[in-house]
C-alpha cells in the first residue's frame, strides 16, 4: 500500500481516465454490466483503520480476481485523514474512497460526490482524551474546565465533529476554546510533551493515546452521535468504473460474517493488517476491543440504514454543524440536502448480483 499526503502525489498515481456520465440522482446513470468475463481496474483511497481490513485482506489473499477486479497493493492509497483522500475526487484520481462522515459531507456539498455504501459505524472509536489529572474529571461543571482550554484535533474529521458535539453539550462553542488542527500522530507526540489540554483521536491512533496513559473523557457513542465511514465515488464515473465499485462492495461483503464473528484467527489477521498496513503494533486485546468499536454491515444492513433515514439524519447533523461554524455556505448545504447528500443505492443493489 502507498502512503500519500498530497493531491499531487495522488494524481501522479492515477492510471485511469474517468468519463463523465451524470450525477447520482440522475436516472440516466450507467447501468452496471453483468458480464463476468471482464477484469476491471480499481483505485481506492482509504485510511489506515480497521474498516479497510476486509478490502485489504481480500486483495492480499487474491480474491479480487474472483470478483473480476484488477487491484493490487499499488492501487490502494493510504491517507492520514479523510479530507486528504477527498482531494482526489474532483481530480478524478480515485475510483472510490473510504472516508469518515464529515469528509463525506464536504465531498458531497463541494463536489457532489456520491455516497454509495457504508464502510463502518465508528462512534465508539472516536474519543476525547485528557491527562489523568485534568480538572474535567473532577465533580462540578465540566464547562468550567473546558472553557479557555486548548484542544488538539485533526481538521474536518469525524473527531472534529465529535469536538463540536461535546462543546454543544456543555453550552460552549469553538470560540470558547483554542483549537489546534494537527494530524493524529503529531498531536499525540505534542500532547505527550505537554501541549494542549485535550486530544481528540479515532482508532487505531486512539490505542496509542490510551497506551500513553491518557484517559477518555467522552466518545461519540457517549453523546449518541452516529459516526459513519462511507464509500464515496466521483459523480461522473464511467459504466466500467461503476461496475468495479459494485464488485468491490460485493467482495467486502464476503468478509462481513468473519468480521462480525471475530475469533482468534480473525483477531490475528487484523493485528497483522495493522502491523503491515498502518505500521502499528496492536495487541490482540485491543483488536478484540476494536471489533466492538467499529461495526461493519452486510449489504442489506447498509440498505436498511439508508432506507430508514439514519444515514441522512447523521449527514444532516454534520452539515448543519459545519454551517454553524461557517465552514460551509448555506447554498452548499441546501443543495446537498435537496439531493439527499447524493446517496446512490444502485451500487449496493448491483453488488448483490456479484455476491458469492
Amino acid at each position: 500500500m502507498k502512503k500519500l499526503s498530497s493531491l499531487l502525489a495522488l494524481i501522479l498515481a492515477v492510471t485511469f481516465t474517468v468519463t463523465a456520465c451524470g450525477v447520482s440522482q440522475d436516472t440516466s446513470a450507467p447501468a452496471l454490466s453483468s458480464e463476468a468475463a471482464k477484469t476491471l481496474p480499481l483505485k481506492v483511497a482509504t485510511l489506515a483503520q480497521i474498516d479497510a481490513w476486509p478490502l485489504i485482506d481480500s486483495v492480499q489473499e487474491g480474491k479480487a480476481e474472483k470478483y473480476g477486479l484488477s487491484i493490487g497493493d499499488k492501487d490502494i492509497l493510504t491517507f492520514d485523514s479523510g479530507m486528504e483522500a477527498v482531494e482526489g475526487i474532483p481530480a478524478k484520481a480515485i475510483t472510490v474512497a473510504d472516508v469518515g462522515q464529515l469528509p463525506a459531507v464536504m465531498a458531497a456539498t463541494r463536489y457532489q460526490a456520491k455516497i454509495v455504501g457504508i464502510a463502518a459505524e465508528e462512534s465508539a472509536a472516536n474519543a476525547i482524551l485528557a491527562r489523568t489529572d485534568s480538572p474535567v474529571f473532577n465533580e462540578g461543571n465540566a464547562a468550567d474546565a473546558v472553557r479557555g482550554s486548548t484542544v488538539l484535533v485533526t481538521s474536518v474529521s469525524s473527531a472534529h465533529q465529535l469536538l463540536g458535539a461535546w462543546l454543544e453539550e456543555m453550552g460552549l462553542k469553538e470560540a470558547d476554546i483554542t483549537v489546534r488542527t494537527v494530524e493524529q500522530q503529531t498531536a499525540i507526540s505534542a500532547f505527550e510533551a505537554g501541549d494542549g489540554d485535550f486530544l481528540v483521536l479515532w482508532s487505531p491512533a486512539l490505542y496509542r493515546g490510551l497506551d500513553k496513559g491518557f484517559k477518555v473523557v467522552k466518545t461519540a457513542a457517549d453523546l449518541n452521535l452516529p459516526s459513519y465511514m462511507f464509500y464515496l465515488v466521483p459523480k461522473d464515473l464511467s459504466a466500467d468504473e461503476s461496475e468495479a465499485v459494485a464488485r468491490m462492495l460485493a467482495m467486502v461483503d464476503s468478509r462481513v460474517d468473519q468480521y462480525q464473528a471475530g475469533g482468534a484467527d480473525t483477531e490475528k489477521s487484523i493485528a497483522a493488517f495493522f502491523k503491515s498496513y498502518a505500521g502499528m503494533d496492536i495487541s490482540l486485546a485491543d483488536v478484540k476491543e476494536e471489533l466492538t468499536r467499529h461495526r461493519i454491515f452486510h449489504i442489506d444492513e447498509q440498505l436498511e440504514l439508508f432506507d430508514n433515514g439514519s444515514v441522512e439524519k447523521a449527514l444532516t447533523a454534520a452539515a448543519d454543524q459545519q454551517l454553524a461554524e461557517e465552514k460551509l455556505k448555506a447554498d452548499e448545504v441546501d443543495a446537498a440536502k435537496a439531493a439527499h447528500f447524493y446517496i446512490d443505492k444502485s451500487f449496493l443493489e448491483a453488488a448483490k448480483t456479484y455476491a458469492k
